[in-house]
């Protein structure tokens, strides 16, 4: 049996909320979903970043043929495996 804390269940709903709120805007508005791979890093880690894409939690996507084009990922993938792992260290201490 899983036992929560009320302010850990607080926190579940309202990360599941803005998880939420990014895949509607995501629907609604595709192109305002895309943040460069510097704007990632700098707002998840590089490293985290890094290593969903290495266990393919995270599909980045170049905007060009050329190899040198802008690696662009989704906002609301990148929120949705953040928030997976803040749960997943909540539910399986």
């Amino acid at each position: 049996m899983i036992q929560l804390e009320l302010y850990e269940l607080k926190n579940i709903c309202m990360q599941m909320s803005e998880l939420g709120a990014a895949n509607y805007a995501k629907r609604v508005t595709p192109g305002k979903d895309a943040i460069s791979q510097r704007e990632a890093y700098r707002s998840f880690g590089e490293a985290r970043v890094k290593r969903w894409v290495s266990v393919n939690l995270v599909n980045p996507v170049r905007s060009g043929s050329h190899t040198k084009s802008k690696v662009i990922y989704s906002i609301a993938e990148l929120l949705a495996v953040e928030t997976s792992e803040k749960i997943n260290g909540i539910i399986n201490r």
